[in-house]
C-alpha cells in the first residue's frame, strides 16, 4: 500500500522575521511542490531517501539522530504515528522542486506532505488543521523557533494573513493579473540562525527595534486590502517598503540588493528578499507579460531563476493504492 502526496512552497511577500514576534505576515503558496510517496513495510524501521539530495537513511522507530537532513522526514513520519498509536515500518520517498534553503519553505512543504501521505497509508484521515499542527512540531527541529507560517501555507494554499496565536485568515485574492520571479543569490544560509540574531538584536535595542516591527505589522495590514482589491502597483510599492525594513534589521546582502534593483530596473512592479535573508531567494511581483523580461535580467547576475504563479491549491494525496 503506498499514497504520494504534495504541497506546495511559498514565498513570504510581507511580514517575514516580524511574524516571529507577533506581527502579520503575508504569504502565498507557490506552483513548485514537494512530492512524497509512503508504502507500508515490514521491517520496522522509517527509511527515508531524497531525489534531490541523493540520500537514504533508516531511522529506528522512534527515530533519532537530529543533524542529519533527512531526520526532520523520519520524525514527520513518526509524528504520524505517535498521533494514530500505530507504530510501522515505512519507506518515505522525496521529490522536490522546491530549493532548500532558499525560503521557499521546503522543509515545511516535505513536512507536510510526508504526514499527508504516511497519514493515508496508516488509515488515518487527518484534517488540514491537524496536518499542519503536526508539520509545526517538525519544522521546529529545522529552525528552532519557526513562526508557523510555512507549515499553514504549504497546507492551506492560496494566500494568506498569518498572525502567531491568532492563526491565518485566507484572503481573497486574483492573481490571473500577475506572476512572481523568484532569483537566487547563489548564497546557502540557516533561517535558524537569521532568526536568532535578529532577534538577539531586538533585544539589545528594543526602543529601536520595537517601532520597526510595529511599522511592518501595519505595512502587512494594509498590503492585504491592497491584494483583495487588486492594486498591484501600490502592492509593489509596499513590498520595495518592506524590504527597506528587513535591510534595516541587517538580514540583507549585497547580493540581495544587487537582484532587488536589477529586478525594479527590468520592470517589476517590487521586489524584496523572501524568507531569513542573508542570502537565498528574492521575489518579484509582475504584471504578467513582463515577467520574462525581469527574469531575462535576473539571469545575468544569478544562478537559478525561476517563474512562478500564485496556487491555490494546498496538500493534496494525488495517487494511492
Amino acid at each position: 500500500m503506498y499514497a504520494i502526496a504534495s504541497s506546495p512552497g511559498k514565498a513570504i511577500l510581507f511580514g517575514e522575521h516580524f511574524v516571529v514576534e507577533n506581527q502579520p505576515a503575508i504569504a502565498v503558496a507557490l506552483s513548485l511542490r514537494a512530492r512524497v510517496k509512503a508504502s507500508l513495510m515490514d521491517a520496522s524501521v522509517i527509511r527515508v531517501s531524497s531525489r534531490n539530495l541523493s540520500m537514504a537513511r533508516k531511522f529506528a522507530i522512534p527515530p533519532s539522530g537530529e543533524g542529519d537532513p533527512l531526520f526532520p522526514v523520519a520524525y514527520s513520519a513518526y509524528l504520524v504515528m505517535e498521533r494514530i498509536g500505530s507504530p510501522r515500518g515505512i519507506d518515505i520517498e522525496v521529490d522536490s522542486s522546491i530549493p532548500p534553503g532558499s525560503g521557499m519553505g521546503s522543509s515545511a512543504s516535505v513536512a507536510v506532505a510526508t504526514i499527508a501521505a504516511t497519514s493515508y497509508v496508516l488509515g488515518a484521515e487527518l484534517s488540514p488543521e491537524e496536518i499542519s499542527k503536526l508539520a509545526f512540531e517538525s519544522e521546529k527541529i529545522v529552525h528552532g523557533r519557526p513562526s508557523g507560517i510555512d507549515n499553514t501555507i504549504a497546507t492551506f494554499g492560496g494566500a494568506i494573513a498569518y498572525r502567531k496565536g491568532e492563526g491565518f485568515l485566507r484572503l481573497n485574492v486574483d492573481f490571473s493579473e500577475v506572476s512572481l520571479v523568484l532569483a537566487d543569490t547563489g548564497r546557502a544560509r540557516n533561517t535558524g540562525e537569521f532568526v536568532k540574531r535578529v532577534l538577539a538584536l531586538k533585544e539589545a535595542f528594543p526602543n529601536v527595534l520595537e517601532p520597526i516591527y510595529y511599522a511592518a505589522g501595519r505595512l502587512a495590514v494594509e498590503a492585504a486590502k491592497l491584494m483583495e482589491r487588486g492594486d498591484w502597483e501600490a502592492v509593489g510599492v509596499l513590498m520595495n517598503v518592506n524590504h527597506g525594513l528587513l535591510s534595516a534589521i541587517g538580514v540583507s546582502t549585497q547580493e540581495i540588493e544587487q537582484l532587488v534593483y536589477t529586478a525594479r530596473r527590468a520592470g517589476a512592479l517590487g521586489a524584496k528578499l523572501t524568507g531569513a535573508g542573508g542570502g537565498g531567494f528574492i521575489v518579484a511581483l509582475c504584471r504578467k507579460g513582463s515577467e520574462n523580461a525581469v527574469a531575462k535580467e535576473l539571469e545575468k547576475i544569478s544562478p537559478r531563476v525561476i517563474i512562478s504563479n500564485v496556487s491555490s491549491e494546498g496538500v493534496v494525496v494525488e495517487a494511492k493504492s
